[in-house]
């Protein structure tokens, strides 16, 4: 827990120490709040019931120079039934393309630490540290100057405390973005 502190205090010092630049995809705009959402559903072979978990995304981000922004963000993985909750550490770059008047399409990259990967009932393997590496793409459908509607694709790549890989995923997430 503490390596983890630790990873989001030296990437909050990196997001406070960007120079602010005004060649914004959102005018007058510099910080991006959003939430994304996937769930998941499962039914095993034989099982009488199905799990569910729901994955969500929360993040910050901060227009760095012309739609290059520092998105990092929060995976919280939460399970049908409460245990093994798992959360991970994002320090995600993005960039930021105004393709239309109310559309912005967006390309990322990014690593982060933490305690689990999401996986079936629970956060897989909750007591180890896991890395991820994550990749990206999406569109911001602009519903005002401020607020955005967005789908977004992510490839994560998962690695154990040996730095070996393990599971590759691929999600869709729909979320809101507010601009201000």
């Amino acid at each position: 827990m503490k390596r983890l502190i630790g990873i989001f205090i030296v990437f909050l010092l990196i997001f406070i120490s960007v120079k602010v630049t005004f060649a914004q995809p959102i005018q007058d705009k510099k910080f991006e709040f959003s939430t994304s959402a996937t769930m998941w559903n499962i039914k095993f072979e034989g099982a009488v019931e199905a799990t569910t978990i729901f994955n969500v995304l929360l993040r910050i981000g901060f227009f760095a120079y012309k739609g290059i922004e520092i998105e990092p963000e929060v995976l919280l993985t939460i399970p049908e039934d409460g245990d093994g909750t798992g959360i991970h550490v994002l320090a995600n770059v993005s960039y930021n393309l105004k393709a239309s008047d109310k559309t912005i399409l967006f390309f990322l990259g990014g690593y982060g630490f933490g305690n689990s990967s999401p996986i079936y009932r629970i956060a897989w393997d909750a007591d180890e540290s896991i890395t991820a590496l994550n990749f990206g793409a999406g569109i911001k459908y602009l519903v005002s100057n401020s607020a955005a509607i967005r789908l977004e694709y992510r490839h994560t790549r998962y690695s154990d405390e040996d730095g070996d890989h393990f599971r590759t995923d691929n999600n869709i997430y729909l979320g809101v973005s507010i601009f201000f």
